[in-house]
């Protein structure tokens, strides 16, 4: 009878915790795995103190069981509750204040701690805390860091300037072209109004015709703007008509030259004459102007800089001369080498073209540097190169 009614009390006892191990035992797991983590909000600096912290608590609380019981006279079962001398109840060898007062409620609070939502294990077996982007940088620092990293700068392509070493922006300028038909305008200006001077530079008004069309192709297709740009196809027209058939001296042409000049002059100077005839949109650099004029314009260019600017003290008075007769140069032996000329497929024609498009370009460096020595060296490849070329093409 009496182990019958110690027997219903220690049950009597247990009971209550019983319900609370279980509990508690729900929260953190079973089978030995490590108790759910929880996101901390606080810096690495501030966390470590409070971790030491809490080891120093959990050593303590492992000690002062093992500790009490040493001292106990008395040994208790593992399941047995009782209470030592100073008043403190026991579960076995666990004190009964490291359970949760109230297990259950614990155990089925999911409140978010930190930014992290903890996922608690369900019945079926645990499972691992979900943690949002928040919680992780709020529970480890280096994901904050790496958050927080400026990112690298995107590399930005930059598109390729329209173009080349030989585009038409490159060769000449707008100032350039403007100059040469100003010159064109005044030679023609002085030459055709008369018989008498028409007979007298009539073999030079082909050439200065020739370039006159060329470069309205150029201003068509060249990417600045001149006042004229809109009539250009108009002027390159008129001067393709200059050279329309060989000129011979006396009033004839003299008169035809003139009106015609007369024309370009008016279009020049945006007064586009009434009753001009409609020309094509487009025309070729070989159905303009004629490769042999061309290469006088060239000729006539290397002539000029050659007497004019001979000399260092010349190069440096004459640098605005030398730019603009080298520019011209360059342009000119671009052109021909298009292949409406007939050479473009001409790998030694073409070589000779570009060394003297090079050259040229040369030549504007070293006079706008003052390098005297440097304007010799390219001069002389240019003359080197055109005599070449008309060795091997005399008879062309």
């Amino acid at each position: 009878m009496f182990l019958s009614t110690t027997f219903r009390r220690i049950l009597t006892e247990m009971f209550p915790v019983a319900l609370a191990c279980a509990g508690c035992l729900m929260s953190i797991g079973c089978g030995g795995n490590s108790a759910t983590p929880v996101a901390s909000t606080d810096t690495p600096a501030a966390s470590e103190p409070s971790q030491q912290a809490a080891s120093a608590t959990v050593a303590a609380s492992e000690e002062k069981p093992a500790a009490t019981a040493s001292t106990s006279k008395t040994r208790h079962k593992r399941d047995e509750v009782w209470v030592d001398e100073n008043g403190q109840k026991w579960f076995g060898n666990v004190p009964m204040d490291a359970f949760f007062d109230n297990a259950y409620e614990v155990a089925s609070n999911q409140e978010s701690i930190g930014g992290a939502v903890v996922a608690v294990a369900d019945a079926g077996g645990a499972t691992d805390p979900a943690m949002t982007p928040a919680a992780a940088e709020a529970s480890d620092p280096t994901v904050a860091a790496a958050s927080d990293s400026p990112k690298p700068p995107t590399e930005t392509t930059t598109a390729p300037e329209a173009g080349g070493e030989d585009s038409w922006a490159t060769l000449i300028t707008a100032a350039t072209i403007d100059e040469e038909v100003k010159s064109i305008r005044n030679f023609l200006n002085e030459n055709v109004h008369s018989v008498g001077t028409f007979n007298s530079s009539m073999l030079m008004i082909p050439p200065k015709a020739a370039a006159l069309g060329a470069v309205a192709v150029i201003v068509m297709e060249h990417p600045e703007s001149v006042p004229w740009k809109d009539d250009a196809k108009y002027v390159r027209d008129l001067a393709k008509k200059m050279n329309s058939s060989v000129l011979q001296r006396g009033a004839k042409d003299q008169k035809r030259i003139e009106e015609l000049y007369d024309a370009v002059d008016a279009t020049l100077s945006r007064s586009k004459p009434a009753g001009l005839e409609e020309p094509p949109e487009s025309d070729s650099f070989a159905e303009v102007a004629e490769m042999r004029l061309l290469m006088m314009r060239m000729e006539e260019a290397e002539k000029r800089l050659k007497t004019e600017a001979g000399t260092e003290g010349a190069l440096g008075e004459k640098k605005a001369m030398v730019a603009h007769e080298a520019s011209m140069m360059a342009v000119m032996a671009k052109i021909v080498s298009m292949p409406a000329y007939g050479y473009g497929d001409d790998a030694k024609f073409t070589g000779y073209a570009n060394e003297v498009l090079k050259a040229s370009q040369d030549i504007k460096i070293a006079a706008e540097s003052g390098d005297f020595a440097g304007y010799e060296s390219a001069m002389t490849r240019v003359s080197t190169t055109c005599s070449n070329c008309h060795s091997d093409y005399k008879n062309d």
